[in-house]
């Protein structure tokens, strides 16, 4: 009897054991495909003429197809990547794409890429935007875009929310202040990874803008082709290299003025320009193309231009590619501060013309404009440049 028993209960151990493997394995996360297998199962939808190769016109028409999301979204990016750009192959083959997937360093950016997607919030604006604190230019090279927009933003943000609208399709008009009205369809997974960094502490306006303005060049450059030709799709083509002066144009419906400024240009002709721009509470830009620009600025790169002190003759300036900055060591005039307190402090000096700071429990240092080290530079460029 008691063999019996002891029987029955293994029995239900063993029973009560498997089920409680099966409810495991019914929690646990679904097994991810190789890359190698899930490129091989899209690649025909991507290959639009079916001729087994990709070119590049094919991997723009995945970069705004709705039905490309996620980890496929995250694959284009990445391959459109190895596509663009000085040297690089316009076409892929089947098995060049494939041969892709084996690549370990493409993996991890394709797995970075989809984590990062993951982090975009897909609203238009949140509650704090626009915040020039979560500003960060992108891969693109369009700082005379965002730095002018970064300028409107410091004058008056609330003009940036009332530019864009959104529409019962799921895509948004754009009015811009020069009268233009611009439609743009709903964004893709594949067009919010190409444009402004994004993530969840701010919406999508900044990007929405980017392919407001690609479609107006896209506009612009087709008039200029021969028929036939037709223009580009992905803004990463169309908005590399332009000036701040257009947006400013653009923004406002104004004229801009410019001052070029040379050996032969007079500092007192520079100065009186931005006393008057200040006063005036005009948009102000500026492009470092010079040889050797200040420490701290790179030049062929634009900046926008937040204050000018008359009395010190210094300028309080906006870089687009924000303030994403690890500080390696303590905060302190060595090494630079916080991203908060770095926009105080930015703020405090540019108001008071000077500001205090305490680097230390004893040390106690008054700042100046050009002793600021910001928040350091951008983080993700292989060079870093010193701040005075």
């Amino acid at each position: 009897m008691r063999t019996i028993k002891t029987l029955a209960m293994l029995v239900l151990l063993l029973a009560l054991g498997s089920g409680a493997a099966l409810a495991q394995k019914k929690n646990d996360p679904p097994k991810q495909v190789p890359l190698n297998q899930f490129i091989d199962k899209h690649f025909a939808h991507w290959d639009r003429n079916h001729d087994d190769v990709l070119d590049i016109a094919e991997v723009d028409r995945s970069v705004e197809d709705h039905n490309v999301f996620g980890r496929e979204a995250a694959v284009i990016f990445r391959i459109r990547e190895r596509m663009t750009g000085k040297g690089k192959p316009s076409h892929l083959s089947h098995q060049q794409v494939l041969a892709l997937a084996q690549d370990r360093a493409f993996e991890k950016a394709v797995d970075a890429t989809a984590k990062q997607l993951g982090t975009i919030d897909r609203e238009l604006f949140l509650a704090s935007d626009p915040d020039l604190s979560t500003f960060h230019q992108g891969r693109l090279g369009d700082c005379y875009l965002l730095c002018t927009v970064g300028a409107q933003v410091h004058r008056n943000p609330k003009a940036i929310r009332e530019m864009i609208h959104p529409v019962v399709t799921g895509g948004f008009q754009v009015a811009f202040g020069n009268g233009q009205k611009i439609p743009i369809s709903r964004l893709t997974d594949t067009e919010l990874l190409l444009g402004a960094q994004l993530d969840s502490h701010h919406g999508s306006w900044l990007v929405v803008l980017e392919k407001a303005y690609a479609n107006i060049r896209e506009r612009q450059r087709a008039k200029k082709k021969k028929p036939g030709n037709g223009p580009t799709i992905v803004p990463e083509d169309t908005l590399n290299g332009g000036y701040p002066g257009e947006i400013i144009s653009l923004l406002t419906g104004q004229q801009p003025a410019n001052l070029d400024v040379k050996k032969m240009t007079r500092r007192d002709q520079v100065h009186n320009m931005l006393v008057d721009r200040m006063r005036k509470r005009r948009l102000v830009c500026i492009s470092a193309v010079v040889a050797k620009p200040p420490p701290g600025m790179i030049t062929d790169h634009c900046y926008a231009i937040f204050g000018y002190d008359g009395k010190e003759r210094k300028v309080t300036i906006f870089n687009p590619w924000g303030n994403q900055f690890t500080l390696k060591g303590p905060p302190g005039l060595a090494n630079g501060y916080p991203q908060e307190k770095s926009f105080a402090l930015t703020l405090q000096v540019h108001d008071n013309g000077k500001g205090i700071v305490w680097s230390g429990s004893l040390e106690v240092a008054e700042l100046k404009r050009d002793q600021i080290r910001s928040a350091g530079p951008d983080c993700s460029r292989q060079r870093r440049w010193r701040f005075p």
